[in-house]
């Protein structure tokens, strides 16, 4: 051989080696460097019997994608893809690379191709699943984990991801819930029991929402898990227990769990709302235009002798009263013998001219003060002896239904009842 021979041999020896590809050797990985929640893209997948030389390239490729090396995953997916493109782990390891990277666009454009070859496809569902839940789409990822953990083989990551959305859910619902309005804030709080049945503030919550819409069995049946433990006692379980009991009408139970809470924890709302619950309880046993009377929201003359009659003992069992003059216009009025007896005590003056009392006429507040002066000195009330009209409720220790108010504003039965009170009071 002629040393050109061996020249030219030499040289077709270097440009072969310089056209070989050396292919770089697969990192190795560590356990800590895995992201638990994205599984191996091939976990679910069925398709017939495995390439070996397929899943060599395919298992390089993951490596570099698990490492962080993103240009040389997606080289070498790429190329298993241009040469196998049905092979479905490839592209959904292009989206892991993608969902490391926060493209979740891009990852999902990924995942839903695959998903639609293969709906049951376990790692393309954790993959949806996930995308979810980095995107903080918490109800949506919620459920989608909720049905990846019923798959054949689901891994224990999707139990634990599940496991940490609901109760990131439950917080999402329970904080919604403080400012919705009533009948969403209803909606959410038991949807967050759903996720958390033993959740006692959500149920308290519950509880105190179906109260204040007066939906009392509904009421009762979200604090029946709370009866049976610690939260029994709590002031604000027994104050909603009362309160369903007066909405039922079982007014003696009320009464005594007020009382044990008034006295327990010396709060002045519960003995105010005692006094209004033993006021409502003594207002069932009265005749029905007495009620009518209390839940009046524009008092007329005749109903206010109605509550003259039923809540000042002094004016119904006074005695020895003289007739009194005749009014032609109570014959049909509601409560006509509470203001007849009205008329008969001085409190009402029929005009003599036209024999009318007005009976109808609404009380103004300006005329209920006036009146409340005139039960107190007709009645020979002790606080009343020798002192000016107007200045009589202060001595008596009643307020003024003047203070603060328009003196041309109507008054309702409940504000005159409780007005009566203190009247009472003072001509005992």
């Amino acid at each position: 051989m002629t040393k050109r021979t061996i020249l030219l041999v030499l040289a077709a020896a270097l440009l072969a080696a310089s056209c070989t590809t050396v292919d770089k050797p697969a990192p190795v990985m560590a356990p800590e460097s895995r992201d638990p929640y994205l599984v191996d893209p091939r976990a679910g997948f069925h398709d017939g019997a495995p390439d070996p030389q397929l899943e060599k390239k395919f298992d390089t490729a993951w490596r570099w994608a698990l490492s962080g090396n993103e240009p040389e995953a997606r080289t070498r997916l790429a190329d298993i893809l241009r040469t196998n493109p049905e092979y479905l782990p490839a592209r959904l390891a292009l989206a892991a690379v993608d969902i490391r990277a926060d493209r979740y666009d891009e990852a999902q454009a990924n995942v839903a191709e695959v998903l639609a070859a293969d709906r049951n496809y376990l790692a393309a569902r954790v993959y949806e699943a996930e995308i979810a839940t980095r995107q903080r789409n918490t109800r949506r990822a919620y459920e989608l984990y909720r049905d990846v953990v019923t798959l054949t083989d689901a891994p224990a990551s999707a139990t634990e991801r599940l496991r940490e959305l609901g109760a990131t859910l439950y917080g999402e619902l329970f904080a919604s819930a403080q400012t919705a309005a009533p009948a969403e804030a209803i909606r959410l709080l038991r949807e967050a029991l759903t996720l958390n049945a033993g959740a006692n503030e959500a149920r308290l919550l519950l509880g105190q929402k179906l109260v204040a819409q007066k939906q009392w069995e509904e009421a009762r049946r979200a604090l029946d898990p709370l009866l049976n433990g610690a939260d029994v006692d709590r002031p604000e379980v027994q104050e909603m227990l009362a309160e369903i009991d007066t909405g039922r009408g079982r007014y003696q139970e009320a009464i005594v769990r007020y009382d044990r809470l008034a006295r327990r924890t010396r709060d002045p709302r519960y003995n105010t709302r005692l006094e209004e619950i033993k006021e409502e309880w003594s207002a069932q046993n009265m005749p029905s235009h007495f009620r009518q009377a209390l839940e009046s929201e524009a008092l007329t003359r005749a109903e206010l002798a109605v509550l003259l009659y039923w809540k000042v003992p002094s004016i119904r069992f006074a005695q020895n009263l003289n007739s009194p003059p005749i009014a032609i216009d109570v014959a049909d009025v509601s409560g006509r013998e509470e203001m007849i007896r009205a008329i008969a005590l001085g409190l009402y003056d029929v005009d003599p001219v036209t024999r009318r009392v007005g009976p109808h006429r609404q009380v103004t507040a300006e005329r209920l003060s006036r009146l409340l002066a005139r039960v107190l000195q007709l009645r020979a009330a002790p606080c009343a002896r020798g002192i000016a009209v107007d200045r009589v409720l202060a001595a008596c220790g009643v307020p003024d239904p003047l203070t603060g108010t328009d003196p041309n504003a109507l008054v309702s039965g409940r504000t005159a009842a409780r007005l009566l009170e203190p009247i009472a009071n003072a001509l005992q």
